[in-house]
């Protein structure tokens, strides 16, 4: 440090005497006021590139992340797309099969009511069975058979009617059952085969919503990030607000949200390299700044105490 202080370089036309000196350690001042304010000036730079890269970094750690889960639950929404054809499939046999059923119910249905339509009389014209026997029968007991004749056909009859009262005294209950039975399979048929309402078109739209991919919304695109020139004064990488990803399912590569989203992402790793790579040469020089102050520092401080010391 003595040589250096005592150094006639500092003093290019200096003798060395006690004036020059003085001289010598004013100029070494007046250098480091200046040295100061660059190192400053240095510093702040530094730490704005500093601030920039690491902004730049949690970005793309973030798009990262967005990025691995579009692709990991692309691979779920395509096995619950899977699923879901799979279940549409069986659905789409239980519509055939209760569509049919409904048909055959509905025929059995009216064919039982015409066999008990039969039985009774709806119009004067049209008498029903049960009224034909009982016209018969008295038809049999004002004949001029027998009467042992007519006992013999008379039992016969009564028999006959006895049994088709017990016929009509099923159609209550019967239809009841056969109508109740209709019921649930047009309720069953409707739930899950109605055009409009049924579970089938329920889950066609979910897979289609599945499968159509995201809605356009407003997002950051690699254009977003900010220049060198304004790296003080703009948001970094972008409105925040504008960053919302609501994605629908499946997500594919064609979709527009995935693409921003990579394209995006490939520009943050080429921004975190650039920044990082512009924060690194500012440090570097005003590490050098640094180390030049501190010199300077340090030969002041040893002048000053030589002086103090002669």
């Amino acid at each position: 440090m003595t040589t250096f202080m005592i150094n006639r370089a500092c003093c290019e036309n200096g003798t060395g005497d006690d004036n020059q000196s003085k001289d010598c350690l004013d100029k070494w001042k007046i250098e480091l006021v200046q040295v100061c304010n660059q190192y400053n000036e240095m510093v702040a730079e530094t730490n704005s590139y500093h601030d920039a890269y690491i902004n730049s970094f949690n970005w793309e750690a973030k798009l990262k992340k967005w990025l691995d889960l579009v692709e990991s639950t692309d691979l779920k929404a395509g096995d619950v797309v899977t699923t879901l054809q799979f279940f549409i499939d069986q659905i789409s046999i239980l519509c055939e099969n209760s569509q049919c059923t409904v048909e055959a119910l509905e025929k059995i249905t009216c064919l039982i009511k015409r066999i008990f339509d039969s039985f009774f009389t709806y119009e004067e014209n049209q008498p029903g069975l049960k009224d034909r026997i009982t016209a018969f029968k008295k038809e049999v007991e004002c004949s001029n058979a027998s009467d042992e004749d007519k006992a013999d056909v008379i039992k016969c009859i009564e028999a006959y009617e006895a049994k088709i009262i017990l016929v009509c005294e099923l159609q209550n209950a019967l239809l009841k059952k056969l109508l109740e039975t209709l019921k649930y399979a047009v309720q069953l048929d409707h739930f899950f085969c109605d055009e409009d309402s049924g579970l089938k078109k329920k889950i066609l739209a979910i897979i289609e919503d599945f499968e159509e991919g995201l809605p356009e919304e407003e997002q950051c695109s690699s254009g977003d990030h900010r220049d060198d020139e304004t790296i003080e004064s703009s948001e970094f990488p972008c409105n925040p607000n504008k960053v919302k990803p609501k994605p629908k399912f499946r997500i594919g590569e064609e979709n527009t949200y995935y693409v921003e989203l990579e394209d995006a992402y490939d520009a943050a790793i080429e921004k975190t390299k650039s920044l990082k790579q512009k924060w690194m040469e500012y440090k570097k020089k005003s590490d050098k700044k640094l180390s030049h102050k501190t010199s300077l520092t340090e030969a002041i401080r040893a002048a000053e105490a030589a002086e103090s010391g002669k």
